[in-house]
Formats: C-alpha cells, sequence, structure tokens
C-alpha cells in the first residue's frame, strides 16, 4: 500500500445564508424565484419541492414549495433537509480528485494497487475508469438480493466489502470498452479512499469537507441524527397505488446507508448543497490538471445528451453548459448543477416517489431563466480586482516560501498586505510605502512553514479599500 497524506484543499467563502433569501440578494430576484418554483411544484403535481441558487457574490437563495407532512401540516422550505441520493457520487470524487493533487494515489492506479482481488472485478480496472463509469462492473444495488438483505437487518452496519461480496455478478463488458452507470464504481472508491487515507470513508469526508466548509446539513443516517427539519418521503409502501409518508421506513435503516454511503448515502439543506456544486464544479478545490482532467467528459447513456466525467456530469440547460449530478433513492430526487458562464449552482430536490431526478431539469431550467431574466437587475459584490494594480505570486501552491511582486502606475500613499487563512484570520501583515519613485515591491514571506495546508487570500488594500484579492495553496 502506498503511505497516505493529507492536504485539505478548501475554497474560502462568506456565505450569506437565508430561509427563503439571503443579504445582498435583491428582492426582486428572490420573489421571481420562488414565484418560480411555485408554479413547477403545480406542473410536477407532486408533494413538495425545495431549491436553492448560489450567485456569483456567495449569497443564497433558498425556498420551497408543497408540503412535507400533512399531519400536522408543514410546508417545505429553505431550510428542510433532503436526501441526495447520487449527488453524494461528486463527494466521493471530490476526495479522490484531491488525494491524485496530492501524490497519494494516481489515477491510473488500478485496483490491485489498493485493493484485494474481487470475483467478478478485474483488478486491472483504474480508479479513471471508477469515476468515469467505464469498469463494467456489475451495479451491485440492481442485485435483487440487495433489497432483501438491507430489509432483513435495518440496524446492521455494513462493510463496503461486504456489500461487493455479497451482490456482485459478471460484468457488462470489458474495462474501457463501453459506459454504463455502476452504483459499484463509487463503493469500490470508498474502499480506495479508507486505504489511502487510513480513515473511514465517513470520517475523511468529514475533516476534508463537511467540517471546515461549515456544511453541517450533510449527514448519513448510518452515522448521523439527521438534522431537522426533514422533508418527508412520500413512497407507496402499501401497494395500494396511493403515497405514503415513508420517512421511518427509509431514515431509519441504517443497512441501507452504510452500504451505499460513496454512491448514494448523504442528507443536505438545499443550500449546503447548493453551496458544494458551486464550490466543486467550479474547479476551485484541486489543481488545474486534475480538474482539466475531472471535466474531460465521455458520452453516456444518460438522457438530454448528458455527458460523463470523473464524478460529474455534463448538460447544456437553455444553451449554458452545467456541471454536477442527479441523484435518486427510494423516491427522493436531486439534481444539482453549476454553470460557469453565469458562476451560479442551482439545486432541486423532491420528496416524492411519482418522479424521479429527470423530471427536474425543467425545474433547473425554469429557474435559471428566472435568473438570467433578473440579472440585469441584481447588484453584486464581485471580489475586487483593480485593473491599475498587477501582482504575481510565486510558487503557488506555495510551500516554505512565498515571493509576492506588485507593481502599479498609481500613486499610493501606502498598501496594506495581508495574509488569510480559511476562517478569515489575519496570520501576516505588511505596510508598504507607496510613492511614485517605489512603484514595485518584491516581498518575500518565508514564515509559512508551520501554517497548516490549506487555502489562504492574499489581500491588497490601500485607504480601506481592497484592491486586489488573491487565492492562494499550501
Amino acid at each position: 500500500m502506498k503511505p497516505s497524506r493529507r492536504k485539505i484543499c478548501l475554497l474560502f467563502l462568506l456565505v450569506i445564508l437565508g430561509k427563503t433569501n439571503a443579504q445582498d440578494l435583491s428582492s426582486k430576484l428572490a420573489e421571481a424565484l420562488q414565484h418560480t418554483l411555485d408554479s413547477m411544484h403545480q406542473v410536477l403535481n407532486i408533494k413538495g419541492l425545495g431549491a436553492a441558487v448560489q450567485l456569483p457574490n456567495n449569497a443564497i437563495w433558498a425556498g420551497g414549495s408543497g408540503v412535507s407532512t400533512t399531519s400536522p401540516l408543514d410546508s417545505i422550505s429553505g431550510g428542510h433537509v433532503f436526501e441526495m441520493g447520487s449527488s453524494s457520487k461528486t463527494i466521493t470524487a471530490a476526495c479522490v480528485l484531491q488525494l491524485a493533487d496530492e501524490g497519494v494515489l494516481s489515477l491510473d492506479d488500478s485496483l490491485h494497487t489498493w485493493l484485494d482481488t474481487f470475483q467478478h472485478i478485474s483488478p486491472n480496472i483504474t480508479i479513471r475508469q471508477l469515476l468515469r463509469h467505464q469498469s463494467g462492473i456489475y451495479d451491485v444495488l440492481q442485485n435483487p438480493a440487495f433489497n432483501v438483505a438491507m430489509s432483513q437487518n435495518i440496524n446492521q452496519i455494513w462493510s463496503f466489502e461486504n456489500v461487493i461480496t455479497s451482490f456482485i455478478k459478471a460484468p457488462a463488458f470489458q474495462p474501457g470498452t463501453s459506459w454504463a452507470y455502476s452504483n459499484t464504481n463509487y463503493i469500490l472508491l470508498g474502499m480506495i479512499i479508507e486505504a489511502a487515507t487510513g480513515h473511514t470513508y465517513h470520517q475523511e469526508l468529514t475533516d476534508r469537507f463537511f467540517t471546515p466548509l461549515s456544511l453541517g446539513s450533510y449527514s448519513n443516517p448510518a452515522y448521523d441524527l439527521l438534522p431537522s427539519p426533514l422533508a418527508h418521503l412520500w413512497l407507496d409502501i402499501t401497494g395500494d397505488g396511493v403515497l405514503d409518508d415513508a420517512t421511518n421506513f427509509l431514515a431509519t435503516r441504517k443497512s441501507v446507508f452504510s452500504a451505499i454511503a460513496p454512491a448514494g448515502g448523504y442528507y443536505a439543506k438545499t443550500s449546503d448543497l447548493a453551496q458544494w456544486i458551486r464550490t466543486s464544479m467550479s474547479g476551485s478545490l484541486f489543481s488545474n490538471e486534475i480538474w482539466a482532467e475531472a471535466t474531460s467528459t465521455v458520452p453516456s447513456s444518460l438522457p438530454g445528451g448528458t455527458q460523463y466525467g470523473l464524478g460529474l456530469s455534463k448538460r447544456e440547460y437553455i444553451g449554458l453548459t452545467g456541471l454536477g449530478h442527479g441523484g435518486d433513492l427510494a423516491g427522493y430526487s436531486t439534481q444539482a448543477y453549476y454553470f460557469p458562464e453565469k458562476d451560479i449552482s442551482i439545486v432541486v430536490c423532491g420528496n416524492d416517489a411519482s418522479i424521479n431526478s429527470w423530471n427536474l431539469t425543467n425545474t433547473i431550467s425554469a429557474l435559471l431563466k428566472t435568473y438570467i431574466d433578473c440579472e440585469e437587475n441584481i447588484s453584486l459584490t464581485i471580489e475586487p480586482d483593480s485593473e491599475n494594480i498587477s501582482v504575481s505570486v510565486f510558487p503557488n501552491p506555495f510551500f516554505e516560501e512565498i515571493n509576492v511582486t506588485i507593481n502599479s502606475p498609481e500613486n499610493k500613499a501606502e498598501l496594506i498586505v495581508q495574509i488569510l487563512d480559511i476562517m478569515g484570520q489575519e496570520i501576516w501583515h505588511s505596510e508598504l510605502d507607496y510613492s511614485a519613485e517605489n512603484e514595485l515591491f518584491n516581498l518575500s514571506i518565508n514564515e509559512t512553514e508551520n501554517w497548516p495546508n490549506g487555502i489562504y487570500i492574499l489581500n491588497i488594500s490601500t485607504d480601506g479599500k481592497l484592491l486586489k484579492s488573491i487565492k492562494l495553496m499550501k
């Protein structure tokens, strides 16, 4: 086994949350998004919808339409938690991509590099093929015996190894020769994460993403208490053709959520999912090289001309490219996409088994169109970027030293240079006497050896005005 080395790479975000709208969010936009969600709820004719949009200034709108429960009546709001299904795969993939960035593993490592041999699974399958669903491995969730076993002891905590050995069957094709969606790929990736880091899958994601990014609603019922309020699941569990409130039927099944954790085992608020999708699908958690690999896609058999990369789907919505993922579990449905051209993420979740995630694509399109229609009237606070100051930083990522060169034609009495950590705390500070006779500064910051690995922000300001803000990575 290869040695484990951990580095937390996180995006510095100042997220402003609210129940149905957010500070620095246009009231006109908030009203328009809620009206659109209400309209799509009527069109779909389902129990409940939750949605969230994160804007370029990091503000989040989160709203709901319809009901969670009817007795007592509880209407869906932006605070409700939904099961996200296969959108969970984006978190598994992000962890693997970071481990590749850190040199802990390679995307071209074969299974036998990290795991023991399994019947019906070629040990030569690569991590890249698992991420992109090009392994040909049978999907263990399609085995009829899977649901039977999950129901026999709902409190059983399944190991990933036992899930695969118990339900695996012959492969669909030779690795790399075709494409087929398989949850088994991501269960194996969960095992690789554990082998590479020495931590449980759930703990690694908590330490690496959920805690530092303040994604407090992310939870797996096999290991966590679910946060409240929970959007109740509506499913026909009696077979009489009528939907039943089936939340206790699913949420109490530790067996299911332990078995499928890396493939689809997490609950979250729509606002937290919107933040996660924008953070991860913007590439902010990865090097440029790894992100280029992740967004290299191949044709898939998924609807809507969807292409698939390394743990992400790529498809068009009203002429704009979206990067993200959908998901379904037992009746919950999710679509979560980031639109790079607009720098916004849109999430829609349903709690009604009469639809699936593909039925939510029109709601994504409708919310996206609403945003575009309102965009001209939205005042956004974008990261400052003065055209009159030039700053270069080397190396970035840095290790033991940061070299900063600042050049500007503007005459400034004084420049303030700060470095902030992920929590926004100042950890380095310098005041520069900036005048016409001294237009070029070369700074060498060599106090970084004991700084934790992660993301930092370099800010340059004068007279209380922020001129430049640059993300640094260690």
